[in-house]
């Protein structure tokens, strides 16, 4: 079948096929990335840890923004949970706000950035399909290139390591009165 794509090809034809997500958790989606990796490199030896934290803290240049990575918006504390524009994320670093509707980021939509952590957030890496945009997404905004199967799979390796519950950080408007704001 041409036009499938490699592994995630076939990821979506089983979506179209059955109704449902190939993957299930991030075990299943280490499981694919790790083929993904396999198939791009044979010398593949298995997702780091170590690498997976390097490439979280990476910092990236981003034009008007500075330089960010993916702790400018999931915290330096992956298990963290903030409210958008409440703390000190660079908008701009975690969503596209258009200047002419929006000239005053504290008019922009507000949203909760839930924890990246799996153990803090159960439903993190549950749904492959969102998993791949928000991969998509932040990775080209990030690294001006998707992702390879390498880093997300090291990416989720290190996060299933990062233990403890959700932290919600102290101050005047923490996370879970957000809906006494809206």
């Amino acid at each position: 079948m041409q036009g499938l794509g490699g592994a995630s090809g076939w990821a979506a034809l089983v979506l179209a096929l059955t109704g449902t997500a190939a993957a299930q958790g991030p075990e299943q989606l280490l499981q694919r990335y790790a083929a993904e990796a396999r198939a791009a490199d044979s010398g593949f030896q298995g997702f780091s840890p170590e690498r997976g934290h390097a490439f979280y803290l990476e910092k990236h240049v981003l034009k008007g923004v500075g330089a960010v990575n993916c702790a400018s918006c999931h915290r330096k504390d992956p298990r963290e949970q903030v409210r958008a524009h409440r703390v000190d994320i660079l908008c701009r670093a975690c969503h596209v706000i258009n200047d002419e509707e929006h000239p005053d980021p504290e008019k922009a939509k507000k949203r909760i950035i839930e924890p990246f952590a799996p153990q803090a957030n159960p439903e993190r890496f549950r749904d492959q399909t969102r998993v791949e945009r928000y991969f998509h997404t932040n990775c080209m905004m990030m690294l001006r290139r998707d992702c390879t199967a390498q880093e997300k799979g090291d990416l989720i390796t290190w996060l299933l390591t990062v233990e403890g519950e959700t932290v919600i950080p102290p101050g005047p408007d923490p996370a879970r009165r957000v809906a006494e704001d809206d």
